[in-house]
C-alpha cells in the first residue's frame, strides 16, 4: 500500500506542475498547435520538445528572452549553450549591420581570411582553418581528414559524449553502445569504437591496434553530465595517442571559447592535432570550424595534389558574411574578456549558483549535488555515490519537472537536457533571481515526491 501512496503522490506532484506550466503559457501552446500542422512535432530540431507543449519565445536580450505569452525569463538554455555573450550583444548586431549591404553571401570574402586569422590567434591548435556551416559538419569532416591523413578507419570516442547529428557518431550516447534511434544502419557505427574516458589502459590497448585514426574528445564531457577529466589525464591521452599516429581531435563545440578565449585546449594545457568549433564561435550565426595542424589540414588542400592523400570537403554557407562579421565580433569580445579576467568572474557566478541550489534544496530535504565547468550547471538530484557511472543512471523525469517548474517561476532551462548554462550578460542580480525562483520552486511544489 505505501508503494501505491507514494507513486500517487509523485503523479501529483508532477501534474502540479504541468498545471501551472499550462495556466502560465496558453499561446505557446495554442501556437504549438498550430506549429505541429507544418513543422515535424512542431519544433525545428528534437531536443527543443519537451512535453507538454515546448515553450515559443520571441525575442531575447541580454540574460532575458520573452515568450509569446510576454513572460519575461533569465534564459540559461541560451539557445543550447550557444548565445555566450548573452542575446544581441551590441557589438555583434553592430557588426552585422555594418555588412549588410555586401550581401549575405559572396564568393571568397575577404572575411574569412579575418576570420581564420582570429582563430589562429586564439587558439593553440591552430595552425590552419577551415570554415564550415555547423559544428556537425566540423566533426564529420575532421574525421574524414583524420582517416585520409592516417590511412586508418577506426574512431574512438568516449562513452557518453555527443558529438552532432552524423551517423557514425550517434552511438554510445547512453552508457550501453546503442545507436541513438532508428535510421543509423550498423555499418554507420561500425568504425566507431567506444572507450571508457577512465579506462587509460583499455585506451591503450585500443591504440595499440594501429587502425585508429583519431581519439575524438569532448574536453567538457558536457553531454554525460560535465564529467570532464583533469589536464594530467588529457594530456597522457595525447602523449599516448601521439606514440601510435593516433590524431587527437578536441570537439570544442561546448568548450570553445566557453572554458577560455582559446578553448578547453587553453583550458586544460593540451593541443589536439585538429579542433572543432561551433555554436559560441559565430554568437548565434550559422558558422563551425576545423582548426589544426597545417600538414593534416593539408588533406582538403586542392591548390597542390601532387603527392599525399586528398579528402573532399566543400560547403556553400560556409562563406556567410554575417556570419564571418558575428563570429570576428564575438572572437574579439571573448579575447577581450580574458583579458580582463572575466572568465573567472563567469565562473565565480556559475560556482555561486551552483552552491546556492545544493543549499535551497537542503533546506527542503532534498538530496542535490551539482558538477560545473566554466559557466555551466548541471544538477543531479541524488544522496547516493557522486560519480559519472551512478548519476548516468539516475531516472530524468524528476529532474525534468525541476526545470518544468523553473519556467513557471520565470528561469528558462530546458526539461531534457539538465544544464543552466550562463552567459557574459549573466551578472549577479540574473544569479539572485535564478536563486529566487529556484527557493519558489521548491516552496510551491512537492519535489521530494518525484523522488520517491
Amino acid at each position: 500500500m505505501s508503494i501505491i501512496t507514494e507513486t500517487n503522490d509523485a503523479a501529483d506532484a508532477h501534474a502540479a506542475i504541468v498545471d501551472a506550466y499550462r495556466a502560465r503559457t496558453a499561446s505557446s501552446r495554442a501556437w504549438h498547435e498550430r506549429a505541429t500542422q507544418s513543422l515535424v512535432s512542431g519544433v525545428s530540431g528534437s531536443v527543443r520538445h519537451f512535453s507538454p507543449y515546448p515553450l515559443s519565445c520571441v525575442s531575447g536580450n541580454g540574460c532575458t528572452t520573452v515568450d509569446v505569452d510576454d513572460h519575461t525569463y533569465i534564459d540559461c538554455f541560451l539557445c543550447g549553450a550557444t548565445l555566450l555573450l548573452g542575446h544581441r550583444h551590441p557589438n555583434v548586431m553592430a557588426a552585422i549591420a555594418d555588412v549588410a549591404t555586401a550581401g549575405s553571401l559572396v564568393l571568397n570574402p575577404a572575411s574569412a581570411t579575418d576570420v581564420a586569422e582570429q582563430l589562429q590567434r586564439m587558439v593553440p591548435s591552430a595552425e590552419r582553418v577551415r570554415l564550415v556551416n555547423s559544428g556537425t559538419e566540423a566533426v564529420l569532416n575532421a574525421l574524414r581528414f583524420a582517416r585520409a591523413f592516417t590511412g586508418r578507419t577506426k574512431i574512438v570516442k568516449f562513452t557518453g559524449t555527443y558529438h552532432g547529428m552524423d551517423d557514425q557518431v550517434l552511438v554510445g550516447l547512453d552508457g550501453r553502445g546503442t545507436r541513438l534511434g532508428n535510421g543509423i544502419p550498423p555499418s554507420a557505427v561500425a568504425d566507431t569504437v567506444n572507450a571508457d574516458l577512465d579506462d587509460l589502459v583499455g585506451l591503450a590497448d585500443l591504440l595499440a591496434t594501429g587502425d585508429v585514426a583519431a581519439v575524438l574528445i569532448d574536453p567538457s564531457m558536457h553531454h554525460c553530465g560535465l564529467w570532464a577529466a583533469t589536464a594530467d589525464h588529457y594530456q597522457t591521452i595525447a602523449a599516448m595517442a601521439a606514440t601510435t599516429g593516433t590524431l587527437v581531435i578536441f570537439d570544442e563545440v561546448i568548450s570553445g571559447f566557453r572554458l577560455a578565449p582559446g578553448g578547453g585546449q587553453e583550458y586544460f594545457g593540451v593541443t589536439p592535432d585538429l579542433s572543432v568549433f561551433g555554436k559560441a564561435l559565430a554568437a548565434g550565426e550559422k558558422l563551425g570550424a576545423i582548426v589544426g595542424r597545417a600538414d593534416v589540414l593539408a588533406v582538403a588542400d586542392v591548390s597542390d595534389r601532387r603527392s599525399g592523400p586528398f579528402a573532399f570537403q566543400s560547403g556553400t554557407c560556409s562563406d556567410s558574411t554575417f556570419a564571418h562579421a558575428a563570429a570576428l565580433a564575438a572572437m574579439t569580445i571573448y579575447e577581450q574578456l580574458g583579458a580582463q579576467g572575466a572568465y573567472a568572474e563567469l565562473g565565480a557566478r556559475a560556482n555561486r549558483l551552483g552552491d546556492g541550489i545544493e543549499q535551497a534544496f537542503a533546506r527542503h530535504g532534498i538530496p542535490c549535488r551539482t558538477n560545473r565547468l566554466g559557466p555551466i550547471v548541471r544538477l543531479f538530484l541524488t544522496d547516493g555515490p557522486f560519480d559519472r557511472q551512478h548519476c548516468s543512471r539516475l531516472p530524468s523525469r524528476p529532474i525534468d519537472a525541476f526545470h518544468l517548474a523553473l519556467i513557471t517561476e520565470g528561469v528558462l532551462t530546458l526539461p531534457g537536457s539538465n544544464d543552466l548554462f550562463l552567459s557574459f550578460a549573466h551578472d549577479d542580480a540574473a544569479i539572485d533571481e535564478v536563486l529566487a525562483a529556484t527557493e519558489r520552486v521548491l516552496d510551491r511544489f512537492d519535489i521530494a515526491a518525484l523522488l520517491r
